[in-house]
């Protein structure tokens, strides 16, 4: 079907332009096609498809262009799915909803469903029904503080998580170098950043085209990482302020020799190098899914980097439904970072699929525990297993640095989850560092 609507926009393009008097064409799309097309554009805004997923036991539905529609040039990001069911899967379209009709949709199926994901790009949920659900940014970014001028870098960053990666970097010698070279971005495209970005990513790839690339950074700078005079990853950099931006990787074919002898390590560390050498104060790692497991976002806190929001792409909003075991797996499985209330806050769920020993439970905690502005630790306990070791969590959380908090959902549903942290964040009218140690029902 998507091919047959691609065929019939060219032949209808063609036609325009064949039948069309030249002179006419440019008053015609000014006066007539663009605003008509813009026309069409918000009618099918207020119209919103709906969705549904439903296998082993977990149903979802999705409601909104963005959150899963085939035919829109921004598509709900597979890795969700992938996340939801372990594979990448069709929904099945159930139906539309004016947007004046969303509350009543979702109270109709939330009574059917485990989980509701609304995206759109121009509207937000508001009042008592944003309150109802989580807000999960599309990405976060996490930011490095350097140094002070007079402290060593390399001093400054190593420790025992990052100690190989340094190793790797000097026994390579790696060196870089800082080029505008129109010939090098095309290498740097072609060789290191869509090879990179297919084997990162898989079915969720999001590549750029490149002609949209070569518009946007023709005259960016491009970070080169050389090994033993060649080429073998490269990185585009930018600056603003005194922030040095890193903004998309790459790795000569992908290949896996160059992963293994530290090329990702050596881009981050030649930023901050480079920062330093411009007088910069911070360097943004850029951005990383929000899920405290993502392999991304876990390597880059290895190097001291905090989170901060990102709100370059529209976020979904997420509406737990019950408590049924598939949903508790999911949620177990997948700790994730939401925005409540124009806070960051990371959601840690123990229940019945999660069996750790208190120093297993430690070190786990401790792993999920992330730096971030505004960021604070939710700990939800899902069964009454884990509520009657409250104070074994209580003593692991207190000797992490960020405000932390328990919630007991051991006999409440999920779908008052959203609700009782806004309440908590509201009752506190502050700052994370204003929150009391823990809070835990």
């Amino acid at each position: 079907m998507e091919a047959n609507k691609l065929i019939m926009l060219k032949f209808i393009k063609k036609s325009f332009n064949q039948y069309v008097p030249a002179s006419l064409q440019q008053p015609l799309k000014r006066f007539f096609i663009w605003p008509l097309s813009r026309s069409i554009t918000f009618l099918r805004d207020l119209w919103l498809p709906i969705y549904r997923i439903e296998r082993s036991g977990l149903t979802v539905i999705l409601i909104g262009h963005e959150a899963c529609d085939p035919f829109s040039d921004k598509v709900c990001d597979p890795y969700i799915m992938h996340l939801l069911y372990a594979e990448y899967l069709d929904p099945l379209r159930i139906g539309t909803v004016p947007l004046w009709g969303l509350n009543r949709v979702m109270r109709r199926w939330e009574k059917k469903a485990d989980l509701i994901i609304f995206r759109h790009r121009r509207f937000r949920p508001r009042g008592a029904a944003a309150r109802r659900m989580l807000n999960m940014p599309y990405h976060v970014e996490q930011i490095i503080e350097l140094p002070p001028p007079d402290v060593d870098l390399l001093a400054f960053l190593i420790n025992s998580t990052t100690r190989r990666d340094l190793k790797k970097i000097r026994d390579a010698e790696f060196q870089y170098e800082i080029t505008q070279d129109p010939a090098q971005l095309d290498f740097f495209y072609h060789q290191m950043y869509r090879p990179f970005v297919q084997d990162r990513h898989r079915g969720s790839a999001r590549i750029i085209p490149w002609e949209v690339f070569r518009r946007i950074y023709e005259k960016g700078e491009l970070m080169l990482i050389r090994r033993a005079g060649l080429a073998v990853a490269g990185n585009l950099i930018s600056q603003t302020g005194d922030c040095l931006y890193n903004n998309l990787f790459g790795v000569l074919h992908a290949d896996r020799e160059l992963f293994n002898a530290g090329s990702i390590a050596a881009i981050y560390w030649f930023a901050m190098v480079e920062a330093r050498r411009r007088g910069c104060a911070t360097v943004s790692m850029q951005c990383a899914r929000p899920f405290l497991k993502d392999g991304v976002l876990v390597y880059k806190k290895k190097w001291g980097s905090r989170i901060v929001a990102d709100h370059i792409d529209r976020e979904f909003w997420l509406l737990p439904c019950g408590n049924r075991p598939p949903m508790h797996r999911f949620l177990e499985e997948n700790p994730f970072i939401c925005e409540q209330d124009d806070r960051l806050v990371s959601l840690i769920f123990l229940g019945s699929h999660t069996a750790l020993s208190d120093k297993e439970l430690s070190s786990y905690l401790r792993g999920c525990h992330f730096q971030g502005d505004r960021l604070s630790t939710w700990v939800v306990l899902l069964d009454s297993g884990w509520a009657a070791r409250t104070e074994t969590i209580k003593n692991i959380m207190r000797e992490l640095p960020q405000p932390s908090h328990i919630l007991d959902l051991s006999h409440g549903s999920l779908a008052e989850l959203p609700e009782l942290i806004s309440s908590w964040q509201d009752l506190c009218h502050g700052s994370p560092s204003e929150f009391p140690e823990l809070a835990y029902s």
